[in-house]
Protein backbone atom coordinates (compact mmCIF):
# COMPACT_ATOMS: atom_id res chain seq x y z
CA UNK A 1 0.00 0.00 0.00
CA UNK A 2 2.87 2.40 0.44
CA UNK A 3 5.05 1.30 -1.89
CA UNK A 4 1.69 2.16 -4.41
CA UNK A 5 1.03 5.39 -2.98
CA UNK A 6 4.82 6.31 -2.82
CA UNK A 7 4.69 5.53 -7.11
CA UNK A 8 1.61 7.46 -7.65
CA UNK A 9 3.05 10.78 -5.88
CA UNK A 10 6.32 10.08 -7.75
CA UNK A 11 4.10 9.81 -11.33
CA UNK A 12 2.30 12.85 -10.73
CA UNK A 13 5.71 14.76 -9.69
CA UNK A 14 6.64 13.96 -13.17
CA UNK A 15 3.94 14.33 -14.99
CA UNK A 16 3.83 18.46 -13.13
CA UNK A 17 7.59 18.50 -13.93
CA UNK A 18 8.34 20.09 -17.51
CA UNK A 19 10.30 18.08 -19.96
CA UNK A 20 13.71 19.61 -21.13
CA UNK A 21 13.59 20.77 -24.83
CA UNK A 22 16.78 21.50 -26.87
CA UNK A 23 16.06 23.85 -30.12
CA UNK A 24 18.16 26.15 -31.94
CA UNK A 25 18.04 28.89 -34.04
CA UNK A 26 18.64 32.67 -34.65
CA UNK A 27 17.93 35.61 -32.58
CA UNK A 28 15.29 37.37 -33.60
CA UNK A 29 14.76 41.16 -32.92
CA UNK A 30 11.69 41.86 -31.06
CA UNK A 31 10.22 45.82 -31.21
CA UNK A 32 9.22 46.02 -27.83
CA UNK A 33 12.41 44.20 -26.27
CA UNK A 34 11.40 42.81 -22.46
CA UNK A 35 14.46 42.46 -20.00
CA UNK A 36 15.26 38.45 -19.54
CA UNK A 37 13.43 37.45 -22.70
CA UNK A 38 14.68 36.58 -26.27
CA UNK A 39 13.06 35.16 -29.87
CA UNK A 40 14.86 32.34 -31.36
CA UNK A 41 13.20 31.50 -34.75
CA UNK A 42 14.24 28.21 -36.07
CA UNK A 43 15.54 27.54 -39.87
CA UNK A 44 12.06 26.62 -40.67
CA UNK A 45 10.34 30.48 -39.43
CA UNK A 46 9.13 28.71 -35.82
CA UNK A 47 9.64 31.88 -33.24
CA UNK A 48 9.72 31.14 -30.00
CA UNK A 49 10.34 33.72 -27.02
CA UNK A 50 12.57 32.63 -24.47
CA UNK A 51 12.72 33.80 -20.59
CA UNK A 52 16.77 33.80 -20.07
CA UNK A 53 17.20 35.58 -16.70
CA UNK A 54 18.04 32.57 -14.72
CA UNK A 55 19.79 30.63 -17.66
CA UNK A 56 23.46 29.86 -17.99
CA UNK A 57 24.98 31.39 -20.83
CA UNK A 58 28.33 30.05 -23.03
CA UNK A 59 29.92 30.14 -25.75
CA UNK A 60 30.41 27.04 -28.13
CA UNK A 61 33.92 25.90 -28.65
CA UNK A 62 33.79 27.18 -32.40
CA UNK A 63 33.40 31.03 -30.93
CA UNK A 64 37.14 32.58 -31.30
CA UNK A 65 38.13 33.43 -27.75
CA UNK A 66 38.92 36.52 -29.58
CA UNK A 67 35.43 37.43 -30.89
CA UNK A 68 34.18 36.56 -27.26
CA UNK A 69 32.88 39.37 -24.69
CA UNK A 70 33.66 39.30 -20.68
CA UNK A 71 30.09 38.67 -20.16
CA UNK A 72 28.24 36.64 -22.96
CA UNK A 73 24.95 37.89 -22.25
CA UNK A 74 25.89 40.82 -24.25
CA UNK A 75 26.14 38.48 -27.22
CA UNK A 76 23.10 37.75 -27.39
CA UNK A 77 21.69 40.12 -30.15
CA UNK A 78 20.10 40.13 -33.33
CA UNK A 79 21.01 37.84 -35.69
CA UNK A 80 23.22 35.50 -32.79
CA UNK A 81 22.95 31.59 -34.00
CA UNK A 82 22.25 29.88 -30.61
CA UNK A 83 21.09 26.39 -28.82
CA UNK A 84 18.42 26.92 -25.86
CA UNK A 85 18.11 24.25 -23.39
CA UNK A 86 14.30 25.00 -22.02
CA UNK A 87 11.20 23.66 -20.39
CA UNK A 88 7.89 24.64 -21.29
CA UNK A 89 6.13 26.13 -17.74
CA UNK A 90 2.24 25.47 -17.26
CA UNK A 91 1.78 29.06 -19.75
CA UNK A 92 3.42 27.23 -22.29
CA UNK A 93 5.85 29.80 -22.27
CA UNK A 94 10.03 28.27 -22.71
CA UNK A 95 12.13 29.09 -19.27
CA UNK A 96 15.84 28.51 -20.42
CA UNK A 97 18.03 26.64 -18.09
CA UNK A 98 20.54 27.06 -20.11
CA UNK A 99 21.56 28.90 -24.05
CA UNK A 100 24.87 28.12 -25.73
CA UNK A 101 25.86 30.96 -28.15
CA UNK A 102 26.87 29.36 -31.78
CA UNK A 103 28.07 31.66 -33.83
CA UNK A 104 28.00 35.93 -32.86
CA UNK A 105 26.59 38.85 -34.91
CA UNK A 106 28.65 41.33 -34.68
CA UNK A 107 27.33 44.57 -37.26
CA UNK A 108 28.95 46.84 -35.46
CA UNK A 109 32.53 45.74 -34.15
CA UNK A 110 34.05 44.80 -37.59
CA UNK A 111 35.18 48.91 -37.26
CA UNK A 112 36.10 48.33 -34.19
CA UNK A 113 38.27 44.94 -34.66
CA UNK A 114 39.81 46.76 -37.71
CA UNK A 115 40.77 49.76 -35.44
CA UNK A 116 42.44 47.12 -33.00
CA UNK A 117 44.56 45.21 -35.73
CA UNK A 118 45.83 48.49 -37.07
CA UNK A 119 47.20 49.44 -33.51
CA UNK A 120 48.65 46.09 -33.42
CA UNK A 121 50.35 47.24 -36.69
Amino acid sequence: MLRTLTLIVALRLVAFAGTPGIFQGQIYKDAKPSPGWIYVQARKGRLRKVDISRARIVYAASVAAADRAGDPASDLTEGAEVEVTAEQDGNGEWRASRVEILRIQRSHKPAERSQAHSNLL
